[in-house]
């Protein structure tokens, strides 16, 4: 079987936490090969390299406190209002989530969408 030439390209990320484009259209890492056709374009779901743990940004509801949290097989909305269990905590709370992060210290062992932080609070 023949291997395909690939163009060099210049903007492929040399790092592990960005994204580039795979030959079946998707984003991960793993397709980081130095070609054009993978340039880089950054995390785009908040995705680790494996694709089963998204890590977040999320700010606690009337609250300044910022935490980096990370969750398994579930994806959250930037925007969105969550409440969220922490695994082994205690420190359960209504949050919104403000960006994606390229890594997560706090484990989420689960998280209920809410419309605002004021259902959110009420209903918890």
């Amino acid at each position: 079987m023949a291997r395909r030439f690939k163009t060099p390209g210049n903007a492929t990320p040399r790092s592990n936490r960005r994204g580039c484009l795979c030959a079946n259209g998707t984003y991960s890492i793993k397709c980081c090969d130095g070609s054009l056709q993978a340039q880089g374009v950054g995390k785009t779901k908040g995705e680790s390299a494996s694709g089963d743990e998204y890590y977040y940004r999320v700010q606690r509801c009337g609250h300044s406190m910022h935490k980096e949290i990370h969750l398994h097989d579930t994806q959250l909305v930037v925007g969105n209002v969550y409440y969220l269990e922490f695994e082994n905590s205690g420190h359960s709370n209504c949050y919104t989530v403000l960006n994606v992060s390229a890594s997560g210290e706090h484990h989420i062992e689960s998280a209920t969408l809410y419309d605002d932080c004021d259902a959110c609070n009420a209903a918890n």
